[in-house]
Formats: structure tokens, C-alpha cells, sequence
């Protein structure tokens, strides 16, 4: 799978805005979209997949045509089932400008795209993958840059009204938009001298959302596109809108279709005792049933709560969880 420089057409080639003399929109930014067939355990929707499509539906009625640049983690984990392929093939937008975050990758591996539900995306063309390459249209210039791929300067430099935008899917915070203790190392004030030749910049892995400046390069994280897990629920998920003067304006999404238990936040995150199962498991001894049917059978009699059960079992269906 290529990943060579792709071109996209401009809203000037469009004709609709070529005589406007005031800053126009020229793209749409968002990450972490993370699709996945299971319900996450916070929600109470009655249709996920529905829920998705709705939010995807309303990236492609903001874009309205325009470019759309996505910072990683399309899908929740990378080896998805045929069912969410066939879905995010019927859903995303096309031709969405990507990198691919650590969630869409087999190991946190790059070299291993191929193996991937984002691989089958890049394959079927749906997205155009531009990790350590470059997408340019009239009015933008965006380098990409995967989970684990160093920062670098834009391959095309400087070219006369087009802006310079780095797609970026690295862990990237501010103040009050963190995990405790987060590396100083990953504090946007630490990215000034990778981004200096950048206009604009969108980050993806944060999924608390911000906007901000670092030294003259406008940058925005659109954090989490739908809201997954507990901590979530007081985010706003948003896109990002890149401006052609450079300029990111934030879009905020109608979350009113969202459904949370009602005592969501009183919730605590469900720990899993899986030293307790790994022991049953090394006490099967030789029995001659396969992999699958052992677990099955140590899980009918382990002193296990309901919710690992279920957690294993569901594992169970893909060939590995990373």
C-alpha cells in the first residue's frame, strides 16, 4: 500500500468562494473516532452503530464537501470485524486525509498497517493515509504523522497561500486537559520548536479536547469524537475548523441523541482480577480441548464476577486485543 503525496480539490476549484476576500473554511479536523461494534459499558443506547453513524453524518454535514483530516485511532482496536469495515465504508466520509493512532495498529506498529481494519481502508481507498507523507490541495499542505513517528518539518515549504498544517497523533496536553501526571515531555509548550514551521497543527490520542497556541502555530486537539468512557461525559466532543488564513475554530456536535446510565458518574471503572483466572488456566493440565473451549469450561466454575466474564468471552471473537 502506497503512501504517495495525494491532492485534493480546493474550495477556490469549486468555484464557490474564489472571489471572497475574507478568511474561508478550507478543511475539517478531527481523531479519535474509535468505532466499534461493542456498546461501551457507560452508555445505555439502544442503537450504537446508530449513535455512530449519527455523529459521522454530522462530520459530513459540517465538511459539506470539504476536505476532512482525521489525527488517528479511527477505529477502536485494529483487528475489527467485517461487519464495522463494511460500516465505516458505508459511513466515513471519503477520501478522509488520515494518520493512524496506536488503536489502529497492529503492536503499535506501522510497518504492520497491512494487517488492519485501517489497512483495508487504505486498500479499499476509502482514506488517504499520508503517515510520513503529505496531502496538498490549493489552499493547504498537511504532513502526517502516525503513532510513533517523529515530528518534522513539511516536506513542501512555504508554498506562495497555502497552509502548512501537521496531522499529528501523539499525546499532547494543557493545563486541566490531562491524566494526572502526565509527561512534561507531551506539554504543548514542549512541541514549539517541532511545530515553528507549521500554520496549524491537529493532534489526536488526548481525548480531551482544547484549542491553543504554540509560538506562532495555531494547534487544536478535538479529543474524543464520541463519548466512551465515564471520565468523558463532562467533554464536548468537537470538530476543528481550519480556516485559510490559518486559523482553527472549533465546531462543537450535537450530543443530544447520547444516553448514559443515570448514575454514570458515580460509576467506578470495573477492576478485573485476571491473576485469579491465569491460575485457573495453568491448573487445566493436558485435556484436549482447544483454546477457546478451555477458557469456556474453567469460566462456568471460576469465582469470577459477571462483567469479566462477559469481557473474556468477547475476547474471545478476535484474534488478539492489543
Amino acid at each position: 500500500m502506497e503512501r504517495n503525496r495525494h491532492r485534493f480539490p480546493s474550495t477556490n476549484e469549486r468555484g464557490s468562494v474564489s472571489t471572497m476576500r475574507k478568511p474561508y473554511q478550507i478543511a475539517v479536523l478531527c481523531s479519535d473516532l474509535h468505532l466499534s461494534l461493542n456498546q461501551p459499558v457507560c452508555r445505555v443506547d439502544d442503537d450504537w452503530l446508530e449513535v455512530q453513524a449519527s455523529y459521522l453524518g454530522q462530520l459530513k454535514d459540517i465538511a459539506k464537501g470539504l476536505p476532512v483530516i482525521c489525527a488517528g485511532d479511527i477505529f477502536d482496536r485494529w483487528n475489527v470485524q467485517p461487519e464495522l469495515i463494511h460500516f465505516a465504508l458505508r459511513y466515513l466520509p471519503d477520501g478522509m486525509i488520515c494518520v493512524p493512532g496506536q488503536h489502529d495498529l497492529p503492536d503499535h506498529r506501522l510497518d504492520q498497517v497491512h494487517r488492519s481494519g485501517y489497512g483495508v481502508l487504505m486498500e479499499a481507498k476509502k482514506i488517504h493515509d499520508i503517515s510520513g507523507s503529505y496531502a496538498e490541495s490549493i489552499e493547504f499542505v498537511a504532513d502526517g504523522f502516525a503513532w510513533g513517528q517523529e515530528i518534522k518539518p513539511p516536506k513542501l515549504f512555504r508554498l506562495p497561500n497555502r497552509i502548512q498544517l501537521a496531522v499529528i497523533h501523539q499525546y499532547c496536553w494543557t493545563q486541566g486537559k490531562s491524566y494526572p501526571g502526565a509527561p512534561s515531555d507531551n506539554h504543548c509548550s514542549a512541541f514549539k520548536k517541532q511545530l515553528k514551521e507549521y500554520d496549524a497543527a491537529v493532534f489526536g490520542d488526548n481525548h480531551m479536547g482544547f484549542l491553543t497556541q504554540i509560538g506562532d502555530c495555531n494547534v487544536i486537539n478535538t479529543g474524543g469524537f464520541i463519548r466512551r468512557k465515564s471520565d468523558e461525559i463532562d467533554c464536548r466532543p468537537q470538530v476543528g475548523i481550519l480556516m485559510s488564513d490559518g486559523v482553527i475554530k472549533p465546531h462543537l456536535l450535537d450530543t443530544h441523541i447520547d444516553h448514559f446510565h443515570e448514575k454514570v458518574t458515580e460509576r467506578e471503572e470495573l477492576p478485573i482480577n485476571m491473576k485469579e483466572f491465569i491460575d485457573g488456566l495453568e491448573n487445566l493440565g493436558e485435556h484436549g480441548l482447544n483454546f477457546k473451549e478451555a477458557v469456556e469450561n474453567h469460566l462456568r466454575t471460576a469465582d469470577l464476577d459477571e462483567r469479566t466474564k462477559q469481557i473474556i468471552l468477547g475476547s474471545l471473537d478476535h484474534e488478539r486485543i492489543n
